[in-house]
């Protein structure tokens, strides 16, 4: 995903988000049938969020695209915040998940 931002590479950020469609659907599976829905499958999400909304806003000009740019920026804070529940929750020693966030304030 940072490749695909450093690049402006909507194709890319396509891909990227579409290999995370698979996990997004089985946990809003899992939320609808009752279960338990993990800080990994909220990173997920957030992280596909923050992909989609960039790859908009690449596409866009004037404050659509400024909306679009916030939106972003806010689901890769959020998917941040996931992944380190994430490490906790599998227990992994927190690692930093800030890139995405980085990458985006860079543009």
């Amino acid at each position: 995903m940072l490749q695909a931002i450093a690049k402006h590479d909507t194709a890319l950020l396509r891909r990227t988000i579409g290999g995370l469609g698979p996990l997004i659907e089985d946990a809003l599976k899992r939320k609808k049938s009752g279960a338990q829905v993990s800080s990994c499958d909220l990173a997920a999400h957030s992280l596909g969020f923050a992909g989609t909304a960039l790859s908009e806003a690449i596409a866009q000009k004037g404050e659509a695209r400024k909306l679009l740019m916030d939106d972003a920026r806010q689901a890769a804070a959020d998917f941040n915040r996931d992944m380190s529940a994430c490490d906790a929750q599998v227990g992994q020693k927190t690692g930093n998940h800030a890139g995405v966030e980085k990458a985006l304030r860079a543009l």
